[in-house]
């Protein structure tokens, strides 16, 4: 029995199992079938909701294809209307061209008809006077008169072109007439202003301040200054705006002249006096020349305050050159009466230093026709001054006579006495403090000379100092010879005689080389060249004409040449310097050699004999030891 345990055991192990298989068989087939009754239904879910898509799509593809033929409906209902605006809009946009078209036709001729109503615009205007004393009125009355005539000139076939141009060319120049006739009353009541202030101030005071003329004048300019600079921008658009400026400017200035000519004329004279000193000259020109420079400049101001500069500017010029005349005239005769080389030489280089170059420099044309009017005075002054100095050297250097104290030497060498007193010629000249051992002709040569150095022209210098310095050396030449024809006191005695003779050789040899080189000297100080071209004619053809040899073609014979030959002062003193020192040299040597001449000829004779016994030469008389110790 125990060892059938196991067995049963075994075998009811089996059964179970068998039994736990199956039961597991079952639930798996059970589970199986589930599965496949799931995959069922969900097959057949599956196919329904294709069943419900395809309703759907089927149902959406007929609706779609209803839209689409109702979209096309509407693209070809889109399409009419499209047209139909697009042919709207064309309408409209012809309708606005028109409308624009007819719109500026109506502005254009609004504004052609405005040119035609500016007639009594403006002559309403100009009849109320308000445009004269408003620029910008006047502008805008002289713009619409300019504007008008140029339309109706551009279109001149327009109707009543012509009669409307009349008109408005009538209204431009009833302006201008206002604008000058205002200008006129302004200026006629300030120059009354002024001379019942000059009446006042010469009953009272007598003293007028010149800032008189002017203050009147300025502060009515404020009000008209810019009319007339209106005037000045449309001159280029009408002569007749032109025209009104310039008979403005005239009448200005014929004011301004009879206003200020007598008053600058009285105080010229007054500083110009008949019994003016002829030292005072120069410091009188200087005074009467800024006084004219100063009411120039003053008359230019107020010109400008009132008008407007413009080139040329013949109403200024003339104005300048009016007052500049006055100074002229005032001071020209004092100029012709004048004789002082001092004084007149003093006078240029006031006119030239004070006036001319400072304000030339500084004015810039402002005062150019005063400047040129004060340009003529001085060279009247330096025309005088040449008249005057050639009058100089020709009557107190190359007329001088020479006295017998001018060759007083040695005595002239030494200083002179206490009561010495210069020529009147030196004095004249000034050159009373030159060395008193100089000739009288050199002095006054070389004081001459000095004073008019840098005061004329340099040509002009030139051509005199080259004449005074020829005139010099000619006179010394003519003193040296009278010096050296003088008599000396005798010393008695034939070596006495002698002596003489030598010193009056010597003397005047000395006398010449020492004044030309002096004169050197001084002559070279000058910084130019003394030399003077000369052109003559040389009728020498004619007279080998007249000879028979006549020149190639007959107007040969009435041809004259011309020739150039240069005088050069320099080298004429280096010349006669030269030449005198050599006659000195020759002098001097001849006397101290004649002698030893003498005897040396009495030997050349006695040797010279026929059968001469050389010998006997040591027993002539002119051998004797007396007779060479006297040699």
């Amino acid at each position: 029995p125990a060892a059938s345990l196991p067995k049963q055991a075994a075998a009811t192990g089996e059964a179970a199992g068998e039994v736990e298989y199956e039961a597991f068989y079952r639930h798996w087939r059970r589970v199986k079938g589930r599965r496949r009754e799931a995959d069922a239904d969900r097959s057949r879910s599956q196919w329904r909701w294709i069943d419900q898509v395809q309703e759907i799509c089927s149902s959406t593809c007929g609706e779609l294809d209803t839209l689409l033929g109702q979209l096309v409906s509407l693209d070809e209902q889109r399409q009419e209307v499209v047209r139909k605006t697009t042919a709207l809009h064309e309408q409209c946009e012809q309708m606005v061209q028109d409308q624009e078209r007819l719109s500026k036709d109506a502005e254009s001729l609004a504004e052609r008809l405005d040119f035609y109503d500016r007639v009594a615009d403006v002559a309403r205007i100009l009849d109320q006077g308000t445009a004269t004393t408003s620029q910008a009125e006047l502008s805008s009355v002289l713009d619409q008169l300019d504007g008008s005539i140029t339309f109706l000139e551009a279109h001149h076939d327009f109707c009543q072109a012509q009669a409307y141009l009349h008109q408005f060319e009538h209204l431009r120049n009833r302006a201008c007439i206002a604008v000058r006739s205002s200008l006129q009353r302004s200026l006629e009541k300030s120059t009354a202003q002024v001379e019942q202030q000059l009446r006042e101030r010469a009953d009272g005071e007598g003293v007028v301040d010149t800032q008189v003329f002017y203050t009147r004048f300025r502060a009515a300019a404020v009000n008209h200054k810019p009319l007339m600079s209106l005037l000045h921008k449309k001159a280029q658009i009408h002569e007749t705006y032109g025209t009104t400026l310039e008979e403005l400017e005239a009448f200005y200035v014929h004011l301004r002249i009879r206003l200020v000519a007598t008053p600058v004329t009285g105080h010229l004279q007054s500083v110009l006096k008949r019994d003016l000193a002829v030292s005072e000259l120069a410091p009188a020109t200087r005074q009467a020349s800024s006084y004219i420079l100063d009411v120039s400049h003053f008359e230019r101001q107020c010109f400008e305050a009132y008008f407007d500069l413009r080139q040329p500017q013949e109403a200024l010029r003339n104005l300048q050159e009016t007052i500049a005349d006055i100074f002229y005239k005032a001071l020209r005769p004092v100029i012709i009466s004048c004789d002082s080389i001092d004084s007149l030489r003093e006078m240029a280089d006031c006119l030239q230093m004070d006036i001319l170059e400072p304000h030339q420099q500084g004015a810039k044309g402002d005062l150019m026709p005063v400047l040129n009017v004060v340009y003529r005075l001085h060279k009247d002054v330096q025309e005088r001054l040449i008249f005057c100095v050639e009058s100089y050297i020709r009557q107190d250097i190359r007329g001088y006579q020479v006295t017998a104290e001018d060759l007083d030497y040695p005595a002239v060498l030494f200083d002179a006495d206490p009561g010495f007193t210069p020529a009147e010629a030196d004095v004249v000249v000034g050159v009373a403090s030159l060395p008193r051992g100089w000739f009288p002709t050199m002095r006054r040569t070389l004081g001459i000379l000095e004073k008019i150095y840098r005061v004329l022209e340099m040509s002009t210098f030139q051509g005199l100092a080259q004449e005074a310095v020829d005139l010099c050396i000619a006179s010394l030449k003519t003193g040296a010879q009278t010096l050296a024809r003088r008599t000396l006191p005798s010393s008695g005695g034939a070596s006495g005689q002698a002596l003489s003779g030598l010193a009056q050789a010597v003397d005047s040899h000395l006398f010449l080389i020492r004044h030309l080189l002096a004169l050197r000297e001084r002559v070279a100080a000058f910084e130019c060249d003394l030399v003077v071209s000369e052109k003559y004619f040389n009728f020498s053809n004619m007279w080998e004409a007249l000879q028979l040899k006549l020149p190639d073609g007959l107007l040969g014979i009435l041809k004259p040449k011309l020739s150039l030959s240069q005088v050069d002062s320099k080298k004429d003193i280096e010349a006669e310097l030269k030449a005198a020192c050599e006659a000195l040299i020759t002098s001097v040597t001849a006397h101290i050699t004649q002698p030893l001449a003498s005897i040396n000829g009495q030997i050349g004779d006695f040797l010279s004999r026929p059968n001469v016994d050389r010998r006997q030469l040591k027993d002539q008389p002119f051998m004797a030891p007396d007779s060479l110790r006297a040699v």
